[in-house]
């Protein structure tokens, strides 16, 4: 009998706690804080997104912080050491694993188990798997994106081409056709003066995007990056040199691209450049310029320069942070939810939206410019799944790929030598433990 009472009084000490727990939860307002690394338009664009929920939903409010992808890490891990971590954090899939390795990502089983939105079946087959690790998801994809080609249309118009090149060969020969010196001569043509380039065929990448657009030449030949287990560098040197030569020559020998290049839209807007490789997150910015100042422009398939069609992609996915307010999940996914399933919104940033429903919609489908992008995701490729990654990969510290890229674009540095010292890098770091 005592036994029963005491259990009768644990039932109403806990129905006490948790009853008042519950009312409380329903009429109290949540915030959620919703952190991503969108600095362009897209920033606007989600900001606008996210006003539309708050608008709607005045007992979940989101308040969206928007910075640099490097800074938002690192604030993310001093976060996070604080057991502070946002609510839900944006990422490109392949910089889970570090933070999975870290233990600061939630695994999603459960909330796919409970959810009728966030499931598989949803969501385009390879961002579903983009967003996953080690056999488990960890990401809820928003959207994919790669690179193509924006070129303009009334250039192309005036030097007599006809289409946008698809080849390797048809890319030279534009790119020579649309570079003029301040005589109007063309690149290869007698008496072309290289020291006085007023127009340049195409742009060339300084920064992170050169290695990128690197990585779609090697995959093109079928270039593998580390090994099957993660645990060594597996370049090809003759491949990867030769996709390094492409890219080099086209400034120092053909002189079809600008050396030294900062602003790449700015560039091509200006006409200084008459092709531009870019993601579709650039189209925003294309449609105001031209509605506001006529800009012609259209846009294809990065070419196939070597084999087979390859071109380097990612994408957006979010993530629940493990050292979050536990007590705030349901409203974060209840977010979620309503973001996939309104994400057409999103859409207008120019990347791909990854829910199935809204990339077959009429109003998606609708849009243009976005038919050249939609064609490449059979032919996608990632940067490679390691927990090194932002030693390797990161775009704000000398890692092995930035200073590769840069050497040889900048410096006109060796390919072959350059390569196998970020080979002998790689395998350093990923030695290291």
């Amino acid at each position: 009998m005592k036994q029963l009472l005491r259990y009768a009084v644990l039932c109403i000490v806990l129905l006490a706690l948790v009853v008042p727990s519950f009312a409380t939860t329903a009429r109290e307002k949540v915030t959620l804080e919703f952190w991503g690394g969108w600095t362009g338009p897209d920033a606007d664009t989600m900001k606008g997104i996210v006003k539309q929920w708050n608008d709607k939903n005045p007992d979940i409010q989101v308040n969206l912080t928007t910075q640099a992808w490097s800074p938002l890490f690192d604030a993310f891990l001093v976060a996070a050491g604080a057991n502070k971590s946002p609510d839900i954090l944006a990422m490109h899939p392949p910089e889970i694993p570090q933070f999975v390795g870290l233990g600061l990502l939630t695994p999603l089983d459960d909330v796919i188990a409970k959810s009728t939105v966030i499931k598989p079946d949803n969501y385009l087959d390879t961002a579903w798997k983009f967003s996953s690790y080690d056999g488990k998801q960890y990401g809820i994809p928003l959207d994919m994106h790669m690179h193509g080609l924006f070129y303009n249309v009334d250039l192309f118009k005036a030097a007599g081409i006809k289409d946008p090149p698809k080849t390797g060969k048809e890319l030279l020969e534009d790119a020579r056709l649309l570079t003029l010196d301040k005589n109007g001569k063309h690149a290869g043509e007698q008496g072309f003066d290289p020291k006085n380039i007023v127009q340049y065929g195409i742009n060339m990448y300084t920064n992170h995007h050169a290695f990128y657009e690197w990585y779609s030449l090697y995959n093109q030949e079928g270039g593998k990056f580390l090994s099957e287990d993660g645990k060594s560098c597996a370049i090809d040197v003759d491949k990867a040199t030769a996709a390094w030569q492409f890219l080099q020559d086209l400034v120092y020998k053909e002189n079809v691209a600008p050396q030294g290049q900062t602003d790449y839209p700015r560039d091509f807007l200006s006409k200084r450049t008459a092709m531009l490789v870019d993601g579709p997150w650039r189209m925003p910015q294309l449609e105001d310029s031209q509605a506001k100042d006529g800009f012609n422009w259209a846009d294809a398939p990065f070419p196939v320069i070597f084999d087979k069609p390859a071109v380097w992609g990612s994408g957006h996915t979010l993530t629940l942070p493990s050292k979050a307010d536990p007590a705030k999940q349901g409203a974060a996914v209840q977010f979620l939810e309503w973001l996939a399933a309104n994400s057409t919104a999103w859409a207008k940033s120019g990347n791909l939206p990854a829910f199935k429903a809204v990339m077959e919609s009429k109003d998606f489908q609708s849009m243009t410019g976005r038919q050249a992008f939609i064609s490449q995701m059979p032919v996608e490729v990632t940067l490679p799944n390691t927990v090194k990654y932002n030693q390797i990969f990161a775009t704000n510290a000398p890692t092995p790929i930035m200073v590769m890229a840069q050497n040889i674009i900048l410096k006109q540095a060796d390919p072959r030598a350059e390569v196998k010292t970020a080979c002998d890098t790689i395998n350093s770091i990923l030695a290291t433990p």
